[in-house]
């Protein structure tokens, strides 16, 4: 089969799930007042929705992605996505509080398990000249939900209720589970993957033994994991880049509001400028960093990232070029992306799912983080010029990190 036909299952199929959990992730803040009201909640509750469903993902997705490594990722993939669904369709008949943080910490757990181990199986089925380019495409289908998933959520919502955009997200989800079945690998062709590689897989025979077994090993696989240098470089550079966003990013409402009085019709079209600058930056980015260093790769994205964010905050220029600069920082922020997915995934070929959970779980655990603290700053400063200034250190200071892998 050619290099490009091994990989187009995971690459569709993984790009489907990556649209679903892309979806369900960035739906809620947009519709959240709505969920809230009928909750009878406060607004200013937003954030919690957000934090359940993230911190959720970060803490969990570790093991499973070391159990993935462990056992396979046919099976961890296949219950991941009927959590992740389950907690999805749940969500539509939660009525109260407790209930939707309840649902949506369920929904984050599942895509937790799915999502490091989707990227695993494109990194696994992809030669080194397509690796970054399958997992760029997946990265912008994951992406695309900013474009096309969450803009058609926010009218289903208006027109019918938030909650069918929660159930009609679920239910190509329940469907998927059969097809990840035939696609995502078992622990035999996940050991054979890791030994051609790297020689045998530390993982053992992952079909026998008992509990305590499994929890030995999952406990091994992610103590090697965390004494890898690498990837430990990878995880600081993954936090300080996600920091460096989500510091200024969760802020960019209010920021248009105040410089330019803009509201939610204007937003929507700066979110869809900057969302489709991200997708063709994750899939063209996924090509280039198949030619260049990712060393130097990571810097051209630092510095676009960094420029970026400099022309949103401190351009006293008009709408347009702070709208251009959006653009620009969109596409250094996602075009990091799959460099960070493919350095965490090769670095040690048997404890890709390992890597990628750890690297999923730094981006999630730094934007959380991020998001509270970069609210505190603004409301002790009332700058905007902090928020920026800070994300575009951080972007710099994560491309410099790199550097200090030796790969390719």
């Amino acid at each position: 089969m050619s290099e490009i036909g091994h990989a187009r299952p995971a690459v569709i199929l993984g790009g489907v799930i990556a649209f679903l959990v892309g979806c369900d992730s960035m739906i809620v803040a947009p519709i959240a007042p709505e969920i809230l009201a009928s909750w009878k909640a406060s607004a200013s509750l937003s954030a919690f929705l957000v934090a359940a469903y993230a911190l959720a993902y970060a803490f969990t997705s570790p093991f499973f992605g070391a159990m993935a490594d462990y056992r396979g990722r046919r099976p961890v993939a296949m219950a991941g996505l009927l959590v992740f669904s389950a907690g999805t369709a749940l969500t539509f008949v939660a009525s109260n509080l407790a209930m939707g943080l309840a649902f949506r910490a369920l929904a984050g757990l599942g895509a937790g398990m799915v999502m490091p181990v989707v990227f695993g199986e494109v990194v696994s089925r992809s030669t080194p000249h397509r690796r970054g380019a399958n997992v760029g495409i997946v990265t912008g289908m994951l992406l695309s939900a900013t474009v096309i998933g969450v803009p058609l959520g926010s009218l289903l919502a208006s027109a019918v209720g938030w909650q069918w955009t929660f159930l009609l997200i679920s239910i190509p989800g329940f469907f998927a589970v059969l097809p990840a079945a035939r696609v995502f690998s078992g622990v035999e062709e996940r050991k054979a993957d890791a030994s051609a590689t790297a020689g045998e897989s530390p993982a053992g025979n992952g079909s026998h033994g008992g509990t305590g077994r499994a929890s030995a090993v999952v406990a091994g696989m992610l103590k090697m994991a965390l004494t890898h240098r690498g990837l430990l470089l990878v995880l600081l550079s993954t936090g300080l880049w996600h920091t460096g966003f989500a510091v200024m990013y969760t802020s960019i409402g209010a920021f248009y509001k105040n410089r330019y009085g803009f509201g939610a019709a204007e937003m929507s079209w700066v979110t869809l400028a900057a969302g489709a600058a991200g997708i063709f930056s994750a899939i063209m980015g996924g090509r280039l960093l198949a030619r260049w260093h990712a060393a130097f790769y990571m810097a051209v994205a630092g510095g676009a990232a960094a420029i970026g964010v400099t022309m949103v905050v401190f351009s006293p220029g008009p709408a347009a070029v702070t709208v251009l600069g959006q653009m620009l920082w969109s596409i250094g922020v996602t075009g990091a992306q799959p460099a960070f997915m493919t350095l965490a995934a090769t670095l040690n070929p048997q404890l890709q799912g390992t890597a990628l959970a750890l690297n999923s779980a730094a981006q999630y655990l730094a934007q959380s983080v991020a998001s509270s603290v970069g609210a505190a700053i603004l409301t002790a400063t009332g700058s905007f010029a902090w928020l920026g200034g800070a994300s575009a250190a951080l972007a710099v200071i994560s491309a410099v990190v790199i550097r200090g892998i030796h790969t390719r």
